[in-house]
């Protein structure tokens, strides 16, 4: 999808980073990323806890996100 600025009207160009890909403005460089959505909802933390151990017990060489104190 392509916009133009919620600020100036200007057509946005797409800046694609992934999970932090977003439009920018040529004009007054305003950023949105409204339209950048996925097929489903954030997980959450404990969610992407339990992910990660599953991977370490099946041995895909994940590290286990409980040693991680910025996830407690």
């Amino acid at each position: 999808m392509r916009c133009s600025c919620r600020v100036c009207g200007t057509y946005m160009v797409q800046d694609e980073k992934g999970l932090l890909s977003r439009c920018i403005c040529p004009q007054c460089f305003a950023t949105c990323s409204a339209c950048m959505g996925t097929i489903g909802e954030p997980m959450s933390i404990e969610d992407l806890k339990v992910i990660a151990l599953l991977r370490e017990a099946e041995g895909d060489g994940a590290d286990p996100v409980d040693e991680d104190p910025d996830w407690a």
